[in-house]
């Protein structure tokens, strides 16, 4: 892939800003939208294919130093500009405005710049970008985003300072100024991750905030990509102790936020606890130092952004259609009327828990056995973690499809044809994956032996 592919991201690029500025002038801004990422995902899929060649790419020259493709970001970005294409398609109309669509392609632009950055500070260019839909109001007014804001500008400075004092400075040189630069870095991670104890941000943006758009950012996992960069970077004995602490931090959010969902009953918010819980496994397995709990980490990126993406519309779709659904008063039994979305919901909460015969399932095996060889705590961390999430999963489900249906719901539509097929598409790719996970793994193998080896680690044989 290599520099190759850099005229097929900034084709990808393009087609998104190209659709998110004619999305602002037309009235019905979704076929646009649709047809502007289709175009992306193509353009994505080919430079991961590595089917760029020299004579595309010369027409690219001055591209060729802001991007780049690589066995770490290659399959992210492809499957970025699917899940794009899947929300778009899911929207409820009142959600698919000419703003909220131009922003929602504008978040996916930003974040497939970062995705395919060469280098740092184009990285933070996306990386910025990524809170600009939110900052200019794109999804709506409500001041209760003024946190998610603040969060996101906060982090993009840390990153921006980490890379002002790299200028001066490697990473890989602990003096005074190498250790800021460092700490900046991590700074960024933990916020724009959520990392306890500021996952409160995330909660927030769920619970109050557009949830398509929220669930566009979350998936990003800008945190978990800057923390796989900066490992590729060779960084030095300490500053891999301050790694080693950070996925700690990452085992106690997972932990915590799994046993906060207990207390709750508001489906937004059992649903963001959900996320971050199983979300954080992917930051604490890239630091596992081998190749085993590096792939399962991830393979587990690309678990919880279909699953989660899948769970989010669902839960979307029902509160446009049950009035009180955000806040259920008692269960709601929708699986009455809506018995696709129930298995649907079903499936890829299973599959984000990891349950046999999904790819989540793979996943976390790996994970855990990587896990288990050089950090016992959380190979025997991560089964409490998943189990309490999946008492939490079904607590959801049984809110919202299980009981007696309540007497305002006289009747709703089941899932739509346009809402089948993306979400059967998300299904079959979780199911299929956990049947056939060798396409996957090796899919993600490459750049898991990429960041094994730059923590000094021989790569296992084939």
């Amino acid at each position: 892939m290599q520099q190759l592919a850099a005229p097929f991201i900034t084709l990808g690029i393009g087609s998104l800003l190209a659709g998110a500025l004619v999305s602002l002038w037309v009235k019905n801004a979704r076929p646009v939208a649709i047809t502007a990422a289709l175009a992306a995902f193509v353009s994505f899929w080919l430079s991961a294919r590595e089917v760029a060649v020299a004579g595309v790419a010369r027409l690219f020259d001055p591209l060729l130093h802001w991007f780049e493709a690589d066995a770490l970001d290659a399959a992210p970005m492809a499957f970025f500009a699917a899940l794009t294409l899947l929300v778009l398609i899911l929207a409820p109309k009142r959600d698919a405005g000419s703003r909220a669509v131009s922003g929602m392609l504008l978040l996916s632009a930003a974040t497939q710049t970062a995705y395919g950055a060469a280098n740092l500070a184009v990285l933070a260019v996306g990386w910025w970008l990524t809170s600009l839909p939110f900052v200019l109001r794109m999804f709506g007014t409500d001041r209760s985003q003024r946190l998610s804001q603040g969060f996101l500008i906060v982090s993009a400075v840390a990153l921006t300072t980490c890379i002002m004092l790299l200028h001066h400075v490697e990473i890989d040189e602990l003096s005074h100024a190498g250790k800021l630069a460092f700490g900046m870095l991590i700074l960024a991670v933990v916020l724009r991750k959520g990392v306890f104890p500021f996952h409160g941000w995330i909660l927030s943006a769920f619970e109050h905030g557009p949830l398509l758009p929220t669930v566009l950012l979350f998936n990003g996992h800008l945190g978990a990509l800057l923390i796989a960069r900066s490992e590729a970077a060779a960084l030095p004995e300490a500053a891999k102790h301050a790694l080693d602490l950070l996925s700690i931090a990452a085992l106690v959010t997972a932990l915590i936020t799994s046993i906060r969902s207990f207390a709750e009953t508001r489906p937004r918010r059992m649903l963001g606890l959900l996320c971050v819980s199983q979300a954080s496994f992917i930051l604490a397995g890239i630091a596992t130092a081998n190749a085993e709990g590096i792939t399962g980490a991830l393979v587990h990126w690309l678990v919880v952004t279909a699953a989660s993406t899948g769970l989010v519309c669902i839960v979307r779709v029902l509160e446009v259609r049950v009035s009180g659904s955000s806040d259920p008063a008692e269960h709601l039994g929708l699986a009455a009327k809506a018995p696709r979305l129930a298995t649907f919901f079903l499936v890829c909460g299973f599959a984000l828990i990891g349950l046999p015969g999904t790819l989540g399932y793979c996943a976390e095996d790996l994970l855990f056995h990587g896990a288990l060889e050089n950090h016992p705590w959380l190979g025997l961390a991560l089964p409490f973690a998943t189990a309490f999430n999946a008492i939490n999963l079904m607590r959801l489900f049984s809110i919202l499809f299980l009981g007696v249906l309540p007497k305002h719901v006289i009747g709703i539509p089941d899932a739509l044809p346009r809402e089948r097929w993306p979400l059967a598409a998300c299904m079959v790719f979780l199911i299929a994956g956990g049947l056939f996970p060798s396409a996957v793994i090796h899919w993600r193998a490459e750049a898991a032996h990429e960041i094994e080896a730059s923590f000094g680690v021989h790569a296992a044989q084939e």
